[in-house]
């Protein structure tokens, strides 16, 4: 009776040994299918992004909106992506070229005004008054007021690029916002030396 019992036993341990390894594979191929099924039905818009990556990878503003705060004032984008040395650079400019305008405007008023102004070059009295004889050149010619009319124009040219230049410079700026550029400058024998670092 013992006899039989052992192989019987040996027998039903065989088969359980070998029924295990042929279920495991399959629980774990149903367990990747759920939860492949479960990620598809999951929306984009449900799935929770960290805070962390999304201040790394999201700028502030679109490039599209960079471009436009910075076309219509020139700095305000690079100060809304943290870029505060280029923005003062930009407003610095168009501060400059804005007094620049306002003093070359006002040289071309005074040489307009006294375009027809004459000056007595001699007087002479006669009975008792005094008459001018001769003029003088007028100082302000049509030359003069060809020339400032052309500073005024010059200045506008540079806040017309001033506001372009700072535009694109905000549009590829919040393009390039999650590149990690560290740019150095060292002096050297023979100047500077400029390197730019990117980490990937």
């Amino acid at each position: 009776m013992t006899r039989c019992v052992r192989p019987v036993l040996l027998y039903a341990l065989a088969a359980l040994m070998m029924a295990i390894p042929a279920s495991v594979p399959a629980q774990q191929v149903d367990t990747t299918k759920s939860v492949a099924d479960t990620t598809r039905r999951i929306p984009a818009s449900a799935r929770v992004v960290p805070s962390a990556a999304r201040a790394r990878f999201t700028p502030p503003l679109t490039p599209r909106g960079a471009f436009l705060h910075s076309l219509l004032l020139p700095g305000f984008g690079q100060a809304r992506l943290d870029r505060g040395s280029s923005g003062a650079l930009f407003a610095s400019v168009e501060l400059a070229a804005l007094v620049m305008i306002r003093r070359s405007s006002a040289d071309l008023r005074e040489a307009r005004r006294f375009r027809v102004d004459t000056l007595p070059a001699e007087f002479t009295v006669s009975g008792g008054s005094l008459q001018p004889t001769g003029t003088l050149l007028p100082r302000f010619t049509d030359d003069l007021i060809r020339t400032r009319r052309l500073h005024v124009e010059d200045w506008l040219a540079a806040i017309a690029f001033n506001h372009l230049f700072s535009a694109a410079d905000a549009f590829v700026s919040a393009q390039l916002w999650d590149v990690p550029v560290q740019i150095t400058a060292m002096p050297t024998a023979t100047g500077a030396a400029f390197a730019a670092t990117v980490r990937f």
